[in-house]
């Protein structure tokens, strides 16, 4: 992991009259043009959402900087603006290639996000100069670097594996199979974090932002088979809705993800069946899951087990209750899946 993982960091204030407005940026030096550039696409992002503030970190590509961004918004009441409301946003920049690191340990910087933002609204309740605010920014960046380095060295200290592993030669006894299996679910329920938790250590995996698909692969061995799971993570907002059709064509199997947190998401599973059915030719024969994400935040859950398996014996799937931030019951979903999908060709 390098230590200039992190390009550039933009500070950008949503002001009344004059919209998105950078205030403060590191490098010093980043050119003027990208940071407008982020800014306005920062806000833009706010626009498309109707201003609503998502609560978790949010995801942005940058395609004509060739970098990411990882975004907190932060917003306050404050009765000397217009709107009675304070928004700005950190951008934390970061090159394409680098994403699955931020992906990988989101949740690691959730809390450091979280305590930046707590700080800059007492500072901005407080009318503290603009200097305090960048030295808090400047604070998140080193922060941020530590924690990943020391996820680095954790990372080293694990076991090792092999970048060209050897291939082993499947018995001609072994039958061979490709499911294409597509993961839905709503806007930060996890289903990018639980995929790459399953397929870490996998060989192939394609990121397309622009189009709302991440799509990855892993072999397993399941009743004397091997299959390969083709796993089309499909992103959950509105904007994709158009393309989701297009997504689902071919799938041999779904997984519908929701968050034990929040219950719309859960609501929702049934609008999500209700789509790929609509879309999905022949989509009661195809192999379907329930994955109930999040459940190490007991203390936090929302959604009532009996509800759970009332909706997955109303849509006839099965269910399993995950973690991706502890990797509980991961492996054993996906395997779930695996045995389904290869009975489903013997029958």
């Amino acid at each position: 992991m390098e230590e200039n993982i992190i390009v550039g960091i933009v500070y950008t204030e949503i002001d009344d009259l004059l919209g998105p407005n950078p205030i403060f940026w590191l490098p010093s030096d980043l050119p003027k043009k990208a940071i407008v550039n982020i800014s306005i696409k920062t806000v833009t992002l706010l626009t498309a959402e109707k201003g609503l503030i998502p609560k978790s970190l949010s995801f942005i590509p940058f395609p004509s900087l060739e970098m990411k961004g990882i975004i907190k918004y932060i917003e306050y009441a404050d009765e000397t603006r217009r709107g009675k409301i304070y928004n700005s946003a950190i951008t934390i920049l970061f090159k394409e290639f680098d994403d699955l690191i931020f992906y990988k340990y989101m949740t690691n910087l959730e809390s450091i996000f979280n305590d930046t933002a707590q700080k800059i609204i007492k500072l901005g309740k407080s009318k503290a100069t603009k200097e305090k605010i960048a030295e808090e920014i400047k604070n998140l960046q080193s922060n941020i670097s530590i924690i990943l380095e020391d996820l680095r060295i954790k990372e080293v200290n694990e076991p090792s594996v092999e970048p060209f592993p050897e291939v082993k030669s499947i018995p001609t006894s072994m039958k061979e199979y490709i499911a294409k299996i597509i993961v839905c679910g709503n806007p930060n329920v996890g289903k990018t974090s639980i995929i790459l938790r399953y397929t870490r250590n996998a060989f192939k995996r394609t990121y397309l932002p622009s189009i709302g698909v991440n799509i990855c692969e892993k072999k397993l061995n399941v009743y004397n088979s091997s299959v390969k799971l083709v796993l089309w993570d499909i992103a959950g907002q509105n904007k994709f809705q158009i393309m989701r059709k297009y997504f689902y064509a071919g799938a041999d199997g779904f997984i519908l993800v929701f968050d034990l947190t929040d219950n719309s998401t859960f609501h929702d599973i049934e609008k999500w069946s209700q789509d790929i059915k609509k879309y999905l030719v022949n989509a009661d024969d195809k192999v379907g899951f329930i994955i109930a994400n999040k459940n190490d935040l007991t203390d936090k859950r929302s959604v009532n087990k009996k509800n759970i398996l009332k909706i997955a014996k109303k849509l006839n799937l099965e269910y399993i209750e995950t973690s991706a931030l502890t990797g509980q019951n991961i492996e054993l979903a996906f395997k779930k899946v695996a045995d389904i999908f290869v009975k489903s060709q013997n029958n």
